[in-house]
């Protein structure tokens, strides 16, 4: 049995993301698909739009089987480590056979080789990097710099990579242009591949399977559509960052505007939310019906500014420069700055410099009120359990596959968790439970008292 992995956040879940599980399920022949999926905070350091539940059963209502929580201890970490918190998820599953993921090149080849060069470090990477850094680059940059160093060559040949290994593959699903096309532009593609937020996403998770001596096959799909940040209405597919745009900026936008009970049966068309559009054919109905009829406010970094600013005020430079991600040189200027601060974003944009980006500065700041410390991530624990969010009823054979051969206990409630999970899963549990409880505080301060805590919500089922 073929079974589907996919690691999304799904803010909200969108016409792309139907394609991406519909398309690999056939070319893997997968009978299911599994999706490990952030909760209510999210890797970019901002709440999600919509709870965790009602995100779920968006998944499950377009093609998904099964919906697991990823850990808020890796879904909002970096890049490197959300890779590796899904990667080992779905590895403890002991079902998954293949893991599916974007991309923005059909040069798998060579997204491959740079996963390779990251995952082994040779020399001439460190050194590109430390010199990159002391320059003054942000980490991203000097990272990429680091990977042309040993790949950037147009002969097509990496003779600085060491004796890297090579990243997995998959045959058949690689996708590569022919040898001569793709040597001719190699480093106008590696260029384009370290600069892509999916390209980088896709070598994490590359790199993560590696990581995890995982037998699971990688199962790259180009991406289609809008690329990651864009905001504008998609020519094929929107973005989910345009259509959170289209929520939080309502305006006119291209394509025809319907109100909700006009829907066409099996797309969203310029569909009005509360009186607002979304981009033409952004979302599938199903998951636009439940969009359109959530019962809460949605929220957004700016709504947790008190939290954080009273954060900042209270405690020591020293508090402040142990959270993960944040640096004493950072603490320094959050605190020097602490007076300057209106709200989340414009405090991000405030304190973001050549080195420092915006991304970066918003992930410390949720971890500064989830209350994530550096020494949880050092190192990074596996994953030791498997939160059920929701599933479908006819994957009840996937569910008793898991039970057999999992590696984790399944978990439907946390009120089970201290029969069922060592002491360390219980602290990795609760970080979950306490991220869940900030949301509802979210939402109370926009006067919604109505989510109910995670021992109370049921999980999905469809």
């Amino acid at each position: 049995m073929n079974v589907l992995g996919i690691i999304a956040e799904y803010n909200p879940f969108h016409k792309g993301h139907a394609y991406q599980i519909e398309t690999l399920k056939k070319e893997t022949g997968a009978s299911y698909a599994i999706i490990a999926m952030g909760g209510n905070f999210m890797q970019r350091g901002a709440p999600a739009l919509m709870e965790k539940f009602s995100r779920a059963a968006m998944a499950l209502s377009c093609g998904a089987d099964l919906v697991l929580e990823l850990p808020a201890l890796y879904a909002t970490a970096s890049a490197e480590s959300f890779a590796y918190g899904g990667v080992a998820l779905l590895e403890r599953t002991g079902v998954v056979t293949h893991l599916g993921f974007g991309t923005e090149t059909t040069h798998f080849g060579l997204l491959q080789e740079a996963a390779g060069v990251l995952a082994c470090q040779p020399l001439p990477f460190r050194r590109a990097l430390q010199q990159a850094l002391k320059q003054g680059l942000s980490f991203p940059a000097a990272r990429s710099l680091g990977v042309k160093a040993c790949l950037g060559k147009e002969d097509g040949q990496a003779p600085n990579a060491g004796s890297c290994p090579p990243a997995p593959s998959s045959p058949g699903l690689s996708g590569d242009l022919p040898a001569g096309k793709e040597l001719n532009c190699r480093s106008a593609e590696l260029e384009h591949i370290l600069s892509s937020p999916n390209n980088i996403l896709a070598m994490e998770y590359l790199k993560a399977l590696s990581r995890c001596h995982s037998s699971i096959l990688p199962a790259p799909l180009p991406r289609r559509g809008q690329r990651y940040h864009d905001a504008s209405p998609g020519q094929e597919f929107s973005s989910a960052t345009a259509i959170r745009a289209s929520i939080q900026n309502p305006g006119p936008l291209a394509g025809p505007s319907l109100h909700a009970t006009n829907l066409a049966p099996d797309c969203l068309t310029g569909a009005g939310v509360r009186g607002l559009t979304l981009p033409e054919g952004s979302m599938p109905a199903a998951a636009f019906g439940i969009l359109r009829d959530y019962p809460h406010p949605f929220l957004w970094e700016d709504d947790f500014s008190t939290v954080l600013h009273y954060k900042l005020l209270t405690e020591s430079q020293e508090q402040l420069s142990r959270y993960a991600d944040s640096s004493p040189d950072l603490a320094r200027r959050m605190k020097k700055e602490a007076e300057a601060f209106l709200s989340w974003s414009s405090f991000c944009q405030h304190l973001k410099s050549k080195n420092i980006t915006y991304t970066r500065l918003s992930r410390v700041f949720l971890h500064t009120i989830l209350n994530i410390y550096e020494d949880c991530c050092q190192p990074l624990p596996e994953p030791s359990y498997l939160r059920v969010l929701g599933f479908r009823k006819q994957a009840a054979p996937l569910l008793a596959a898991i039970k057999a051969n999992g590696g984790s206990p399944i978990l439907t409630s946390p009120a089970a968790a201290p029969k069922r999970l060592p002491a360390q899963a219980q602290r990795l549990l609760s970080l979950d439970l306490a991220a869940s409880s900030l949301y509802r505080i979210g939402l109370a301060a926009k006067g919604d008292s109505s989510l109910k805590n995670d021992y109370q919500h049921p999980i999905v089922r469809l």
